[in-house]
């Protein structure tokens, strides 16, 4: 009987054990290492090829990491010859700022270059010293636009066509490199859009 209650407690002890083991496990692979983030180039309903209107796409981020990220840069290939660059538009995230609390970004563009290139790149750069910089506790669900990229549609677009918005390139940089969000190290990752023109 002792033998047999002792193989039973064996028994018991080591599915706890296997049971431990377990929740560590998926514990670590849920909740442990960085989280990477993702920018996305939201894309729109359809748009009528004979739409001449400017219209505008939601570039959004799904969070920021622990530390502050004084400057951001992207790049962003699209097709000069059926898309219009106009420029880049405010979105919703803030930056700290030390006098006022929060202000927009003032992003950096040059949409005469970016339609001779067919690529646009977008800069923000803090020169206060981390002092106007982006952080996570600035960042919400509903409040995640990084900025809006305007465009209107060439003469040459027509109805069926797909133009593809591809980021080339973007980073978060903080302060310590190893600390940066980047597509280069991973800490980033990035969903492309397009623009598809219907009826």
């Amino acid at each position: 009987m002792k033998d047999l209650l002792n193989r039973k407690f064996l028994l018991c002890a080591g599915g706890l054990v296997t049971l431990l083991i377990l929740a560590v496990i998926v514990v670590g692979c849920v909740g442990g290492g960085s989280q990477t983030q993702i920018l996305t180039v939201e894309t729109p309903q359809k748009l009528s090829a004979s739409n001449t209107d400017k219209f505008t796409l939601d570039v959004t981020l799904s969070g920021l990491g622990d530390t502050i990220y004084p400057a951001m840069s992207a790049s962003i290939r699209f097709d000069p010859a059926y898309l219009e660059f106009i420029g880049i538009e405010e979105g919703n995230v803030f930056i700290t700022d030390s006098n006022v609390g929060r202000v927009l970004p003032q992003w950096n563009c040059n949409p005469q270059q970016c339609n001779k290139t067919g690529l646009i790149n977008v800069m923000y750069l803090d020169l206060t010293g981390g002092k106007a910089a982006f952080s996570d506790s600035l960042l919400a669900e509903d409040n995640n636009v990084v900025f809006r990229l305007a465009f209107r549609l060439r003469g040459s677009a027509r109805s069926g066509d797909v133009y593809a918005l591809t980021v080339e390139d973007a980073v978060f940089a903080a302060s310590n490199e190893e600390e940066s969000l980047a597509m280069t190290n991973d800490g980033l990752k990035v969903k492309n859009g397009k623009i598809v023109i219907g009826d």
